[in-house]
C-alpha cells in the first residue's frame, strides 16, 4: 500500500483519462460498439492483448506485470466487466469509473519493491 497520498491522488487523477476514460473508447465504444457478441468478444480480447503490447513496444505506462497470465486474465474479467455495463447502461461512464476504481485500487495496495 502507498504511504503517499500526495502519490496515490496524482495516481487517481492521471487514471481517470490514462487508462480508464482512454481505453474504454477505444475497446468498448470504438471497437465493441453497443451490438453483436462477435465484435465484444474481439474487442475484450484486443483489450488483454493490448497490455503485453505495451511492454513488447516500450511504452513509458507498460510493466512487466502485463506478461503475467494471472494478471491477464483479471485483464480479461475487467474487460467483461466493462463491457457488460456500457451494454447494459448505454454509457461509457459506469465502464470507466468501474476502470478507474480497479486502477486506483491496485495502485494503492501494491507494495513498492
Amino acid at each position: 500500500m502507498t504511504d503517499d497520498p500526495i502519490e496515490l491522488l496524482a495516481v487517481a487523477a492521471l487514471a481517470i483519462l490514462v487508462p480508464a476514460l482512454t481505453e474504454e473508447m477505444v475497446f468498448r465504444v470504438g471497437m465493441a460498439g453497443r451490438r453483436g457478441r462477435i465484435r465484444a468478444i474481439l474487442a475484450m480480447a484486443a483489450f488483454v492483448l493490448w497490455h503485453p503490447v505495451q511492454v513488447w513496444l516500450g511504452l513509458p505506462m507498460a510493466q512487466s506485470l502485463f506478461l503475467e497470465p494471472g494478471f491477464l486474465a483479471i485483464t480479461a474479467a475487467l474487460g467483461l466487466a466493462c463491457t457488460i455495463a456500457y451494454r447494459n447502461s448505454g454509457s461509457i461512464w459506469p465502464a470507466v469509473v468501474m476502470h478507474w476504481l480497479v486502477v486506483v485500487g491496485w495502485k494503492g495496495l501494491t507494495v513498492p519493491a
